[in-house]
């Protein structure tokens, strides 16, 4: 049932069973599957149904730090199904190295295994849209070849795992089921500003909730679980401090730290040396219809072996920006993405990260469209048609190369780092809560770990005789350096941890020391894998949901 804020009077406090900070997908999910349990759910919605730039601008940071970080606005959405409005769409879980602890890469020990989440697996592709919980290309029936080009067999490099994608919004895609259930009340224009503990007590009381209006609102449960996002919820924690000095699960001194994400960018292009009408460059698709992509990547043993973090690779087009590339979809897609239309077509981040680079004039784009017409024409039908009305939707486009070489895009895991970190200033928005300083910083070993990759790819490449790596022009390392910046994957700044005194949440997501106050974020991640986080931060929201409503069933029995 959606809850109209016209309606709320101002000191209205509002009670139920749980209550979920976050009307994301992680908030969605908990609040679907808690619903299915009977229980009695609060959802609870910064933004709107739709963008509102007053309210999104709450989000912003003071700061952004000395190195680059994207505009929050480029990273968060304060709206009904949060950043799955703006998200690319690559559906992957992690790794089982993810959850080993790995020496050569420090504070990488999980309170949880690879196991405890794989079961949810199939459930959260239930919830993406994005057809059965198999990753490897070998399994997937009726994909007739299985290597990204023929010959070139996995090894200690892979290339036969996929991922698979979708463009769902949740927002729109669980909305009606959202306003439908019995056991769900949506408050959207609701933003919550302070948790609330009596006293010393280890647990939450209340949940302060403020609107732009001026309405105020307390919101009273049995249970609270915080699902707005990595910075949002660090944020939301580290503002909750008349209680506990430096704010709820900052008992550590963790709280705000380990903020990490993922190294990415370009250095290199792979030539192949294989027929170039038998490489798997761009999407695939299963019996069902969902896009597939394959990509490089290294088993386990090779990563402990060289010790390097968890990283993969994929082929991407050339610059769209350089019309050097000769190539008349390319600038047809540069001219509409430079364009002010662009920004109605993809989010900001994807837009300027598709426009960046070394540009030529539109002359030369143009001249390009009009040299490469007939193929131009059929890209604009054909795109056009499978990205705004096949279902599924075409989720990207890729451009055949008779050269068979193709820009190679690495994205790695970044190594955890407690000197990367969000802090609480005294700058305040509109509702009075403290923005955020942010402080992103990488390490020599994430630079290090890109270049042993590629290392290792040119050797398979070469070794296998399929092609090999030409590195692009720049000096190696500054390049990686300066390509080193992420904020679309929040994650460490309230780490997992068995013991207390190493994070701010135990394996359940459960804040240490705070009896009923649970996060589902990335924020909780120990480490950041080769995957963006959306489809693990499902697994374990599948996973908290599952253990409150048995945690609720429980309660329920002892009381009868």
């Amino acid at each position: 049932m959606l809850v109209e804020t016209g309606s709320l009077q101002d000191g209205e406090q509002i009670e139920s069973e749980v209550t979920i900070v976050g009307a994301g997908a992680a908030g969605i999910v908990i609040a679907i599957e808690l619903a299915k349990a009977g229980m009695d759910v609060v959802l609870v919605e910064s933004g709107d149904k739709g963008p509102s730039p007053d309210i999104q601008a709450l989000a912003d940071a003071h700061d952004l730090g000395k190195n680059y970080h994207p505009p929050i606005d480029e990273c968060t959405r304060l709206q009904l199904g949060g950043a799955s409005v703006i998200w690319g769409g690559r559906c992957i879980p992690f790794d089982p190295i993810d959850f080993a602890k790995r020496e050569y890469i420090p504070h990488s020990e999980w309170p949880v295994q690879y196991s405890e989440l794989a079961q949810y697996f199939e459930a959260v592709c239930g919830y993406l849209r994005c057809g059965e919980a198999e990753f490897d290309i070998r399994n997937i029936p009726g994909i007739s070849q299985i290597s990204i080009v023929p010959g070139l067999n996995d090894g200690g490099v892979l290339t036969s795992r996929i991922e698979r994608w979708s463009v769902i919004d949740f927002g729109k895609e669980y909305a009606r089921e959202l306003a439908e259930s019995p056991h769900i009340r949506l408050l959207c224009g609701v933003s919550c500003t302070e948790i609330e503990c009596s006293g010393n007590s280890g647990a939450v009381s209340s949940i302060c909730g403020k609107t732009l209006s001026g309405k105020s609102i307390k919101l009273a449960s049995k249970k609270y679980v915080l699902t707005a996002g990595g910075l949002n919820t660090t944020r939301l924690l580290l503002n909750s401090d008349r209680v506990h000095p430096g704010g709820i699960g900052n008992h550590s001194g963790l709280l705000g730290r380990f903020y990490t994400g993922h190294i990415s960018g370009r250095i290199a292009k792979v030539a192949f040396s294989t027929d170039p009408k038998k490489t798997a460059y761009g999407f695939g698709r299963d019996k069902d219809g969902v896009y597939l992509r394959q990509r490089f990547s290294f088993d386990s043993e090779t990563l402990n072996r060289h010790k390097i973090g968890n990283i993969v690779g994929w082929l991407v087009n050339p610059q769209l920006s350089d019309p050097s590339h000769g190539n008349g979809v390319l600038s047809f897609a540069y001219l509409v993405l430079s364009s002010p239309f662009g920004r109605f077509l993809v989010s900001e981040a994807i837009r300027k990260a598709a426009v960046t680079g070394a540009k030529g004039s539109s002359i030369h784009h143009i001249r390009n469209m009009f040299c490469d017409l007939p193929r131009t024409l059929h890209f604009m039908g054909s795109f056009g048609y499978g990205r705004y009305l096949a279902k599924p939707r075409t989720p990207g486009f890729f451009q055949y190369s008779k050269a068979n070489q193709y820009d190679l895009h690495y994205f790695g895991e970044q190594t955890p780092n407690p000197d990367s970190r969000v802090s609480i200033t005294d700058h305040r928005d509109k509702l009075g809560m403290r923005r955020i300083h942010i402080e992103h910083r990488y390490l020599q070993q994430d630079i290090d770990n890109v270049i042993e990759a590629h290392k290792l790819w040119d050797a398979h490449l070469r070794q296998q005789g399929c092609g090999a790596l030409e590195y692009l022009d720049g000096d190696l390392p500054s390049t990686i350096g300066e390509n080193a910046n992420d904020g679309f994957h929040q994650i460490g700044t309230t780490r997992m941890s068995d013991k207390p005194e190493e994070g701010v949440v135990d394996k359940h997501g459960k804040v240490h020391h705070i009896d009923n106050l649970y996060i589902a974020s990335s924020s909780t991640f120990v480490t950041a894998s080769q995957a963006n986080s959306m489809f693990t931060i499902l697994a374990f929201a599948a996973r908290l949901s599952r253990h409150l409503a048995g945690e609720s069933k429980s309660d329920s029995t002892s009381m009868s």
